[in-house]
Parts: structure tokens; sequence; C-alpha cells
């Protein structure tokens, strides 16, 4: 399944019957700018860029929640790879994909498998999408796994797929590697010290959702059918690459919803639940959801980027102060995940 939360764990904004706020979630008319950070001059060291760049992320996390990244360093070819990866595991034959069984480290989660979301909108349809998820790849003699840890457990993965393993992780840890070089980035723009961040990302929780939206029927838009319903990320960050097919749609300031424009050598990156968290409501965690109206095979494949399990999440220094004080009480990574599975 995909890792995300629902819309009501952190806002007590609700629409349920609204039909008008049903209408623009399936029908996105806004023409808001959805901005593009290009982190190229900082990945350098480029002088001035760390704070230019920092500055960019700061206002597009608290008005948006949603942005473009360029510049990001990670070779086209290793993304092209993955898309074929990714369309290689979905061709194969459900009864196959079904041999490898959902559970909270991953897993298959076959289509119209899960709702979700449905404090959002009553009468919600299951959504459309194929999922297979991965966690950080452990041996069985590992302390977590021997001690059963519940978000510790070992990948599993499809048999008869040569080459499938080595290409995820490896992308998977690459992904990973940039987002522990951007922590630097979200230090300067919560005016926190440098590396204050690093020490809760040495060993961080982090999901990769390899996932398939077939294509949905026109007639099924305003049946409160999704191939992925409206929802926020149980996480800090989510970085997406996004390939040649469109269908997500972003809730914008105005209230109304952007569709997710195809921008080639970019990543999508949006801020979840933690982050709003930790800056005590200042970052974002921004509605999105998924419909594929245009006719082919949707393949996409996000990382959701958590702290450690054991890292404490409360609001951070920078974000409280007279008048402002902590809206969340504290509490760790491996708590906020936990509390998921039992919603």
């Amino acid at each position: 399944m995909v890792y995300a939360a629902k819309v009501g764990s952190l806002a007590d904004e609700h629409v349920h019957d609204d039909a008008q706020a049903i209408w623009l979630m399936d029908h996105p008319d806004s023409t808001e700018e959805i901005p593009t950070i290009d982190i190229a001059d900082y990945l350098s060291g480029k002088p001035g860029a760390r704070e230019k760049a920092a500055a960019e992320l700061r206002h597009v996390t608290e008005t948006i929640g949603f942005f473009y990244l360029a510049g990001h360093g990670i070779p086209q070819l290793r993304i092209d790879r993955m898309f074929e990866e990714v369309k290689r595991f979905f061709d194969l034959p459900l009864e196959v994909k079904k041999r490898i069984k959902k559970q909270r480290n991953g897993g298959y989660a076959p289509p119209s498998s899960y709702t979700g979301n449905g404090r959002l909108i009553d009468g919600i349809k299951p959504n459309l999408y194929e999922s297979f998820s991965i966690n950080k790849d452990l041996s069985p003699d590992d302390p977590d796994v021997m001690a059963q840890r519940p978000l510790r457990g070992l990948n599993q993965w499809p048999e008869d797929l040569p080459g499938f393993r080595e290409e995820l992780l490896l992308y998977y840890n690459t992904v990973i590697g940039l987002g522990q070089r951007c922590l630097d980035l979200w230090d300067a723009a919560l005016d926190l010290p440098a590396g204050y961040l690093e020490k809760f990302f040495d060993d961080p929780r982090v999901t990769m959702a390899i996932t398939h939206y077939p294509p949905q029927a026109d007639e099924l838009v305003g049946q409160r059918q999704y191939g992925l319903s409206p929802h926020t990320d149980n996480a800090f960050m989510t970085i997406l690459a996004h390939g040649n097919v469109p269908g997500l749609a972003v809730r914008m300031p105005s209230g109304h919803w952007r569709a997710v424009e195809i921008k080639p050598g970019t990543f999508i990156v949006n801020t979840g639940d933690i982050m709003v968290r930790w800056t005590n409501g200042r970052f974002l965690s921004t509605k999105h959801r998924v419909i594929n109206l245009s006719g082919g095979e949707r393949y996409v494949f996000p990382v959701f980027i958590s702290p450690n399990l054991d890292a404490k999440v409360e609001c951070l220094p920078t974000c409280q102060g007279p008048g402002n004080p902590p809206k969340y009480p504290p509490t760790t990574c491996e708590e906020i995940c936990l509390a998921y599975f039992k919603e």
C-alpha cells in the first residue's frame, strides 16, 4: 500500500459531503504555480547557494508544501532503469504478485485492496492502484529482526525476477543519500544550527512504494473513485520521480486543486505530517490525490523519508515561543508509524 496518512490525522478540515470540495478534487481548476527549486549550485558548494535555496524552501513549504526539485544530481539513466523495473514487476501475473504478502514492513497490495482516507470523503470506493513496497533491506541476523521489532522486518522479494532487487535497492539508497544531503537546507530554512537534523537521520525509516495506476474511466470521476484518494503523507518528506503520465493533483493555497505537470529532469517533493509536528504547524503537509485519465498505465515510485524510529518528534526550538506554544505532544517516529497502522 502507499504509505500515506489520513487527512484528518493532523488537520481539522473535513469535506465529507461538501459536493463543491469533492468536485474540485476531481476536476482541478487551479492555475496557481507549483514552484521549482534548483539545488545544483548548493550541491556543488557555490557560495551563497545554501542561503538562497533555503529561503526558497522555507517560502514554498510554508505556503504550498509541494515543489519541483531540479539540479538534484541523480542521473536520468538511473531513474529510467527504475521505470523499466517497475513495469517488469507489474507485468507479472497477479497470482505471482499475490505470493508477496502485505505486512507492516512492505510487500504487495493488489488493486482495489485499500480504501483509506475515509474520514475525508464519505462513501469512498477502494483505490484502484496496486503497489509493492520495501524498507531498509535488513539481514536475518539483524538485532531488530531477531527481536521482531514491528517496523524492522525483512523485505519480501519476487522470485525469478533477476536484477530487480539490486536495481530497487540502488535507487532506494541513492534517494536516501539525496534526502540526507538536503537536511542542511532544512536546517537553514528553519534557522537551526548546521547539522541539527542530521542526528535524527543516521538510520532513517524510509519506505519506497513502486505503484501502478491503471487508466480510469471518465465516467468514474465524481463517483468517489480514485487511483489514490486525497491524503497527506505520513513522513518527513516524500521524493517522487514522475514519468510521462499525469494524474497527480495538489490542493493549493486557494483551496482549489492543481493538476501537477510533467517536468522532465525534476522530482516532485512534498513535506508530510512529521514535518508538521516538528515545526508546530509552520510547514505544511499538503493534500494530494491521483486520478489517471490519460488512457495509459501510470507508474511511479515515491520514496517516503522519515527520521530514525527512535527519533523524538517534538516542536523544534525555532518553531515555538511566547504566544506560540507547542501544539502537539512529544512522540517518536516509531509511535507515529505504529499509530498509523492502527487507524
